[in-house]
């Protein structure tokens, strides 16, 4: 009855991932052609203005809020909110290639289980990778916080929320993504101590 459990779990699990490959690979083709319509047509992103003085641009996908501020706003603001959409394309791209490389990873570690156990020698290289799929990724996101006040003239920002500058220093890095990659690499190397044990228990029976 356990096994029964166990495998109905596994290939339910298996079932979850695969979907969730599908929607990411979809997304990620939406973005494409969202960036490709961006070059092409130049549309302007979502703005929400209050004055042709002052407005708002903001992204929930970055986690990015900025505040808008000059004389000359109204002119610019087209220019602006499609530099604005361009970052957040690129940034939503680079997020769903990584989160389609964990799942992958993940598809293959579920796909190695077997009815005769779990220790599959690829599986700790595998969970390794998705550490250092998360740790590259708190990288890029660090560096690519930097990038809409290089891109967008620093005299129409008034204020700023989410993004980095020189002064942030390591304080700007996602902590909480840090640590649960160090996390997960250890446990790599727990899983491939655990392999190591199996095997020579299996030579000495």
């Amino acid at each position: 009855m356990k096994r029964i459990g166990k495998e109905s779990f596994i290939k339910g699990f298996r079932f979850a991932i695969n979907i969730a490959l599908v929607l990411q690979f979809i997304g990620l083709i939406v973005g494409i052609i969202a960036f490709i319509l961006l070059l092409t047509k130049g549309q302007p992103g979502v703005v929400n203005n209050h004055d042709t003085h002052v407005a708002t641009i903001s992204s929930s996908i970055a986690n990015v809020m900025i505040a808008l501020q000059n004389p000359n706003l109204g002119d610019h603001i087209e220019f602006i909110s499609s530099r604005f959409n361009l970052f957040v394309l690129i940034y939503g791209f680079l997020l769903m290639t990584a989160l389609i490389l964990v799942t992958l990873q993940l598809r293959f570690i579920f796909k190695s289980f077997s009815h005769e156990g779990y220790f599959d020698q690829s599986n700790p290289k595998r969970i390794k990778k998705i550490a250092i799929i998360i740790f590259t990724w708190v990288i890029v996101d660090y560096v690519l916080k930097f990038i809409p006040q290089i891109i967008i003239p620093n005299y129409f920002i008034s204020s700023s929320v989410g993004l980095h500058s020189l002064s942030s220093g390591l304080f700007g890095f996602d902590l909480k993504l840090l640590i649960v990659s160090i996390i997960i690499y250890v446990l790599s190397i727990v899983y491939e101590f655990g392999n190591k044990l199996k095997e020579e228990t299996s030579l000495t029976i």
